[in-house]
């Protein structure tokens, strides 16, 4: 049985202007969703567009859509490069990421989860509606990377009327597999429960690319990513809260992820009915060999589906081009244009 949501889907007065920029026009939009709710939205068109069905971009658990997929580096934006193909781009921020903001939440009920795959889901329903209204159009391409894969892929098995087809990027499933992640999440007395500190993360900025860092597999990391991208990374993820020193996002991913490492399923490949693209990087860190396999096992309803591991780091779309991003935007090109 679908969950129906009941939401107010209205461009805001407050929505920024257009920025026009070469071949690239980017404007960004507020919209009311459910409960107070209001998501920020960035449209990424290009001038001469070849009327593809637009993607929307959903971030992970880290660091925002604009930080993650369009820095302001030449180049280095991952949504552009995909608009530079004739692609019209949605990058979206689930509430609480960004400018996109949080509803009011009963933080002395321990088991509240702020950033859940259910409220994720609410604000993929209501950027994607917004956008087939807005467009005149029936579905969308839907792209997750890590948490937003798994929020894509939820989204996915509950919608699929409008979802033209489902990439997904490194990330989790429901499979009980060793993940590196895991120690720094359970609990101390029962390694099968979550420790619950905080219903946020707070990472420092400089924090942020050292996972990245450490994984990329050269002694000097210039050769690999660019600093200017790196920097950038790190600064755009932090401007957004009251200490631009510090990303402070909804910690609720962590614990789904946590739970998800060791086999639960919050969402069933089995019910995805799209076609559906399914990539893990070699160097990935968060994702692990196990997810895609057991993600191919499950999904025996796509209409057509393609699991395959490319090289690359867990931001192989913000690494030199040919350490990886050029074999992700070719299969990406390929699926949706198929």
């Amino acid at each position: 049985m679908r969950i129906i949501f009941i939401l107010t889907l209205l461009l805001s007065i407050s929505s920024c202007e257009t920025i026009r920029s070469g071949q690239v026009i980017r404007t960004d939009h507020i919209i009311d969703a459910e409960n107070d709710v209001r998501l920020h939205i960035r449209e990424i068109t290009p001038t001469d567009s070849k009327h593809h069905t637009p993607l929307v971009m959903i971030h992970g658990g880290g660091p925002g859509a604009t930080a993650s997929f369009d820095l302001p580096i030449k180049g280095s934006s991952f949504a552009q490069n995909l608009v530079d193909k004739g692609f019209k781009v949605y990058l979206v921020n689930i509430r609480g990421w960004e400018r996109s903001t949080l509803p009011q939440y009963d933080f002395s009920d321990s088991l509240t989860i702020i950033g859940s795959h259910l409220e994720a889901s609410q604000d993929i329903y209501a950027t994607v509606k917004w956008i087939l209204d807005k467009e005149n159009i029936g579905k969308v391409h839907l792209f997750g990377w890590a948490t937003g894969g798994h929020w894509a892929g939820y989204y996915s098995t509950k919608y699929p009327e409008t979802v033209q087809t489902f990439i997904s990027l490194n990330s989790l499933y429901g499979v009980n597999a060793p993940w590196g992640l895991r120690q720094y999440f359970q609990s101390d007395d029962d390694s099968t429960q979550f420790n619950k500190t905080s219903f946020f993360r707070e990472s420092p900025q400089k924090s942020l690319t050292r996972s990245w860092t450490r994984t990329i597999p050269i002694d000097n990391k210039e050769n690999w990513r660019d600093t200017r991208v790196e920097k950038a990374y790190s600064v755009n993820a932090s401007s957004f809260g009251e200490d631009t020193t510090v990303m402070k996002v909804p910690g609720g991913y962590r614990e789904e992820s946590f739970y998800m490492s060791l086999g639960k399923k919050y969402w069933d490949a089995k019910d995805i009915e799209v076609p559906a693209l399914i990539m893990r990087t070699e160097l990935d860190f968060w994702s692990r060999p196990e997810d895609l396999k057991a993600i191919e096992k499950d999904m025996l309803h796509a209409p057509r589906s393609r699991f395959i591991t490319i090289p690359g780091t867990h931001y192989v779309f913000l690494d030199k081009t040919d350490k990886g991003k050029r074999k992700l935007i070719e299969e990406m090109i390929i699926f949706m244009e198929r």
